[in-house]
């Protein structure tokens, strides 16, 4: 029998990161950072505890931010914590394993990786987590795990908070194209030990919140800096932005050339270098993606709320392959169905290793979709990992996402609390 290549990582005993590859993999990532524009700032009281073993807590702002706070660093002592679906690339794997990365099932109550958090503690290493636990879709916070403050604590060791401004503009959710502009890298220290004596709960959380949140858009918003790429900053818009605020139509949109337009009503957007948008022939109520963004997310909290609401699509049903690893993601398309998203959860109905089955994801259980430009989205469901690859409609997995958070929040109040920081 193949060996379970899922279950060697996740049951491997953690070992200090080979300090020569982790210099190696550094020196490439300052090349290219170097080329991306890359700028690292250093606060003083980082400076006294930048060789110490300490927590990253890390914005994610783009899918490359792992190589801009890697640059910047002198420790390469350190454990990153990563979602276990990216650990299935060819050339990433073995790497990974010998950088000592640990990684966990996505939202999902994971044992092992704290288990593996604390064998790297002992052996002095620093971790480096990205506890919003997906990239930003929009250009600003995404909702932080209620658990991160806990887990920190837990740690008892000075958390260092690592921003990433300009990463989103230069590689946003929504295209592949990547800009030149610049990246600003910071360092701080956030936490020390004695804050986690002194400090309450709610203090320590404000106190977190706070200093970690962003928003790419009004924090450029007086720079005079370009992001410029081989293709206009609007391209693939229409794979995030999917409702139309002039006619409320949905899966309308198209983007040519340098314009976005609706089908439906013939709004036309544009957008210059500094990523504001500009409305061609109609008023358009946000001056930018995040504005618009969240309005339609505004929009779905409605919808939910109806007993009625129902989203359904084909869909292709993927899982990783334990057994071989291929260029990108090793999954391996295992069915085809329907799925249904209602405010109790997602349903899929269809086939599943060549049998008929009827599968149920509670609502409590499911905290988001991560979608991607294929067109699919993933997630772990008590630690197993799905993807659904959309065959019709593909321009609103975002309204899947959104709905999905939003259903959650309504049967977490925790997780309820963690966004009313955000949204």
């Amino acid at each position: 029998m193949k060996a379970n290549l899922q279950e060697k990582f996740k049951n491997r005993k953690i070992k200090s990161p080979d300090p020569v590859l982790a210099k190696a993999v550094a020196f490439g990532f300052k090349q290219v950072s170097k080329k991306r524009n890359v700028v690292f700032e250093y606060s003083d009281d980082y400076l006294e505890i930048k060789d110490k073993q300490v927590v990253y807590l890390c914005q994610h702002r783009s899918s490359d931010d792992y190589i801009y706070v890697f640059a910047g660093l002198s420790n390469t002592n350190v454990h990153v914590l990563c979602g276990m679906q990216n650990v299935f690339q060819k050339y990433l794997y073995t790497l990974l394993k010998r950088l000592g990365v640990i990684a966990k099932y996505l939202y999902q109550p994971d044992m092992l990786s704290i288990k593996q958090i604390l064998q790297a503690k002992k052996l002095g290493g620093s971790i480096m987590v990205f506890p919003e636990g997906i990239q930003s879709t929009s250009g600003s916070t995404h909702p932080i795990n209620p658990a991160t403050l806990k887990f920190v604590c837990k740690m008892a060791l000075p958390v260092v908070l690592v921003k990433v401004k300009g990463s989103y503009f230069t590689k946003t959710r929504y295209s592949r194209d990547i800009k030149k502009g610049q990246i600003t890298v910071s360092y701080s220290k956030l936490f020390d030990t004695e804050d986690f004596k002194n400090l309450s709960e709610e203090e320590l959380y404000t106190k977190m919140f706070e200093n970690f949140k962003y928003n790419e858009f009004e924090e450029h918003k007086n720079d005079k800096i370009e992001f410029i790429g081989e293709k206009p900053n609007i391209d693939g818009l229409d794979n995030i932005i999917y409702k139309c605020p002039c006619c409320n139509g949905e899966n309308n949109f198209v983007v040519e050339n340098d314009t976005m337009t609706c089908k439906n009503c013939g709004l036309k957007v544009k957008m210059d270098n500094y990523y504001n948008l500009l409305p061609v022939n109609k008023d358009l109520p946000f001056e930018n993606v995040d504005k618009w963004y969240k309005w339609q997310r505004k929009e779905v909290k409605k919808e939910i709320l109806d007993d009625n609401f129902s989203l359904s699509a084909k869909v292709r049903l993927n899982t990783i392959n334990p057994t071989k690893l291929t260029k990108n993601y090793s999954l391996l398309n295992i069915g085809e169905g329907v799925i249904t998203l209602t405010n109790k959860g997602l349903r899929y109905v269809g086939s599943r290793y060549d049998e008929k089955v009827d599968l149920f994801f509670d609502a409590k259980a499911l905290y988001s979709l991560s979608i991607s430009l294929a067109y699919d989205f993933d997630f772990y469901y008590k630690n197993e990992y799905f993807n659904f690859k959309l065959l019709e409609n593909q321009k609103l997995m975002t309204k899947w996402m959104l709905a999905t958070e939003e259903i959650h929040s309504l049967c977490d109040p925790a997780w309820a609390d963690a966004n009313k920081w955000v949204y």
